[in-house]
């Protein structure tokens, strides 16, 4: 094999191998963040309590304006696009990984 391709094939198995914690990590801490301001700000990520501060007239004009029922929904909507965009990287790597092997064996 060319010393080009193979110097290449390395750097691609040292990014596969530390891929996985970084994953882990960025998912940690999408899912962490989620969390938090579910408990903390339920305003950004909780549709009901938005309906349930509209229902009591706890929520004042211009923040219903702005939030309304969409922004929570959105706001959980990016979260699951960057977990999935995790998913579908890690997938890639793990084939890269499993052709980098088979080109190694041959």
């Amino acid at each position: 094999m060319n010393p080009d391709i193979q110097k290449m094939l390395q750097q691609r198995q040292r990014f596969i191998r530390v891929w996985p914690p970084i994953a882990l990590l960025l998912a940690a801490a999408t899912l962490g963040f989620y969390t938090w301001a579910f408990l903390k700000q339920p305003i950004l990520v909780n549709p009901l309590h938005v309906f349930h501060l509209i229902q009591a007239n706890h929520l004042n004009t211009a923040t219903q304006g702005l939030l309304s029922i969409m922004a929570p929904i959105l706001f959980l909507t990016i979260g699951v696009l960057v977990l999935l965009l995790l998913l579908f990287v890690t997938a890639g790597l793990i084939n890269e990984g499993r052709l980098i092997r088979l080109l190694e064996k041959q």
